[in-house]
């Protein structure tokens, strides 16, 4: 996945980059995330000479992009059909409710422990090259929609 924004915030190797919604975002229409701009901290690991204002190409390999969707998504998953299985050996006279409510026990537990445990995680973007000199759309102003 790759993205370009603006540098709004220097601090030592950690970088704050605003990127304006891509084009997937425009062609969506489904207004889910109601998005005009996202910040999201990167890692300038090549120690590229960028300034606020800059505008920077930021980069997530495609297989940490697929570990953090299985982390995200899959472990919960995993968890809760483990307390749901789990539920069924250990109270074998519970009721399939009882089951189902350890079920969902379990898949809270796992998304509150992805959300703490990526919190902690190092993995951040990296800025990948600066581009120098003006961009087209810093002459154009943005064109409404034609609706036919």
């Amino acid at each position: 996945m790759r993205e370009i924004g603006i540098v709004t915030r220097i601090e030592g190797d950690r970088v704050l980059v605003e990127c304006k919604p891509s084009a997937a975002c425009h062609s969506c229409k489904g207004e889910l995330c109601a998005v005009k701009n996202r910040s999201i901290p990167v890692e300038n690991i090549h120690q590229l000479p960028v300034q606020v204002g800059d505008r920077v190409e930021i980069s997530v390999p495609s297989t940490q992009a697929l570990s953090a969707g299985f982390q995200v998504f899959g472990i919960p998953l995993l968890l809760f059909v483990a307390f749901y299985v789990f539920a069924g050996y250990v109270f074998p006279h519970a009721s399939e409710g009882a089951r189902i409510g350890l079920g969902i026990l379990g898949l809270g537990l796992g998304f509150l422990g992805m959300f703490f445990w990526g919190r902690k995680s190092a993995r951040l973007p990296v800025i990948e090259k600066r581009f120098e000199g003006p961009f087209l759309e810093d002459f154009i102003e943005e064109v409404p929609e034609i609706e036919s």
